[in-house]
């Protein structure tokens, strides 16, 4: 018997038909906030997210503030759940897993707890219920350019930051500005880095990753081939040198320190987004939710 050709990851609204010519974040999140409580008036009932802060890093403590208040102001029916220990979190997402109620789980990285590493914790999670894209399954999809799983009416979740940088890219030029573009993406990280390399390349761009160990003659030159930065290194003092970006790149600036010299960007008419105003991380946090609406059933 023949089966029919594997779907492709689709958008899932269309594009602006008047682009906004920009890297508008709190546009890109105001659209999608929008298709979220669309979304939900379909399901006819709240979604139920387990949200469970696993980690001392204070941008993740403000990121957990602000990912339970979209969640309030959405109609999401959130838990905010405490775990004290590794074995505690092993055994609280095998219950998550089994529990009807619960349709996703978002749990916040790096963990505190020695005793497990991340990766590992993201591959217990369920992958139908893994709204942050981070299950090996769902990495795998990903990388196959995969809309659902095999076998399935699920949706395959994709990773969040990945995708708000090119919903919010695609927002403002189009979606098939990365065709052919040089992307550098400096992080390596399985949250960030590792995924956007991926999803750039579905999108026809040419992806350079880079990292704590990169030359830095040749980051120096990556910077000046790229078309679009992507900038996650959350070292202190960091910072990329404005006079190395060449006119027209997009900056994405992922970090919580400031990977770039906003003045000088602003001079040179480069347009970026940063770590305050304008910050993808507001749009991060509605992909989430977005992927929790295809996690409780919507097709």
């Amino acid at each position: 018997m023949l089966l029919p050709p594997p779907s492709r990851l689709e958008v899932e609204v269309p594009m602006p038909s008047l682009l906004t010519g920009k890297l508008d974040c709190q546009e890109t999140s105001t659209h999608y906030r929008r298709l979220i409580r669309q979304n939900i008036k379909k399901l006819g009932f709240s979604p139920g997210l387990a949200v469970i802060l696993g980690c001392d890093d204070l941008g993740c403590i403000v990121y957990h503030k602000w990912l339970m208040k979209d969640c309030h102001d959405l109609g999401i029916d959130a838990k905010d759940i405490e775990v004290n220990s590794g074995m505690e979190l092993v055994k609280t997402v095998a219950r998550l897993n089994q529990d009807d109620k619960t349709h996703g789980i978002f749990i916040f990285y790096p963990l505190r707890y020695p005793e497990i590493k991340d990766d590992e914790v993201m591959d217990l999670v369920d992958p139908e219920k893994d709204i942050e894209g981070l299950h090996a399954t769902n990495i795998g999809y990903l990388n196959k350019y995969r809309k659902r799983m095999d076998g399935s009416d699920h949706r395959c979740m994709t990773p969040c930051t990945a995708r708000a940088m090119v919903k919010t890219l695609k927002r403002g030029f189009g979606d098939t500005y990365l065709s052919g573009k040089t992307v550098l993406v400096i992080n390596d990280s399985l949250r960030i880095g590792r995924p956007l390399t991926a999803m750039v390349a579905n999108l026809k761009a040419t992806p350079i990753l880079c990292h704590q160990n990169t030359n830095p003659e040749h980051l120096r030159h990556f910077i000046k081939l790229a078309d679009v930065i992507v900038s996650a290194v959350p070292a202190p003092g960091f910072q990329i040198q404005t006079d190395w970006i060449k006119d027209g790149a997009l900056c994405f600036d992922l970090s919580g320190q400031g990977n770039f010299d906003y003045e000088a960007l602003d001079a040179r008419g480069i347009h970026y987004t940063d770590t305050t105003k304008n910050s993808i991380g507001k749009v991060t946090r509605v992909m989430a939710l977005l992927n929790l609406t295809y996690a409780a059933g919507l097709e």
